[in-house]
């Protein structure tokens, strides 16, 4: 895509500092970019064109320019043309020629600013090492089975912290349908992988979930093994707002009769609470 003459110019009239306090600055600011984003597609692809060495000269004005070009029509409540920015974004994820930085960057403008349209490229941008941190933000942000599809099938290939990143993302979902995932990754050789999985399975509120949490947590020593009985707790109170008061029951009653060790009361009186209030 090449960089028309009028989208650099337009991005020029940009100002260079935002400490700047000149009389009528924001409303200038505010025509430019409603002028860039009447361009359509083609000038949000020549922002990116025009993105360079992070904290850069060159990078200021077009780095500023895309962020204020993706929230316009927000502002203006024009559905078209927030979807038409977005998939213009999601297009350049895979773009090489950017830096992991700038790609990074897209995927944080589309987590507040994406929606389906953006899904199946963050789905692959996970994937990508520089870009995977705010790939996964940016779906847990939008939500749904939407972006949990992606984010399940990236599990096949993910490994080190990408694999984190994915199961944190399913976790903050609460994917119903990547239970077995969830389980599988109780024996990860990876601690924070293991309490991600434990999150999730907690979240998800599912009964089936009990049995390998429960144990899971009973195997575990330290930091461990505190994070993980929460997990039990969690999962608990999830099935009993969900009227499964027999399965939260056994929880509670397997964490109170296991729990003897003097630092481990706290778990014992929160089970006590639980039984209590489900009595």
């Amino acid at each position: 895509m090449a960089i028309t003459e009028q989208l650099k110019t337009l991005v020029e009239q940009l100002p260079n500092s935002t400490n700047q306090k000149n009389e009528g600055l924001k409303e200038a600011i505010e025509k430019t970019v409603a002028a860039i984003a009447a361009g359509g597609k083609e000038n949000v692809l020549g922002l990116i064109e025009m993105l360079a060495e992070p904290g850069s000269k060159a990078d200021c004005k077009p780095h500023f320019a895309l962020h204020c070009v993706v929230n316009h029509p927000l502002v203006i409540r024009d559905e078209k043309m927030r979807r038409e920015t977005c998939e213009a974004l999601a297009s350049q994820l895979g773009n090489e020629k950017l830096s992991a930085y700038n790609r990074s960057y897209l995927c944080q403008e589309l987590q507040w600013a994406g929606r389906d349209e953006a899904c199946a490229a963050l789905g692959k941008a996970v994937l990508d090492e520089g870009a995977t941190d705010a790939a996964a933000m940016a779906l847990v942000a939008i939500g749904g089975e939407r972006a949990a599809a992606p984010l399940r099938a990236a599990v096949a290939t993910a490994t080190g912290k990408i694999r984190l990143n994915v199961i944190d993302a399913l976790a903050k979902l609460a994917d119903a349908k990547s239970e077995a995932t969830f389980t599988a990754a109780l024996s990860d050789p990876d601690e924070e992988v293991r309490l991600a999985a434990a999150a999730g399975l907690s979240k998800a509120g599912l009964p089936t979930a009990a049995k390998p949490l429960l144990a899971a947590a009973e195997a575990a020593k330290g930091w461990q093994r505190i994070q993980l009985t929460k997990s039990c707790l969690v999962l608990a109170e999830k099935l009993a707002a969900a009227g499964k008061k027999p399965e939260a029951r056994q929880i509670y009653e397997q964490l109170r009769t296991t729990r003897k060790a003097d630092n481990e009361r706290y778990v014992r009186e929160a089970a006590e609470i639980g039984l209590k209030a489900i009595a």
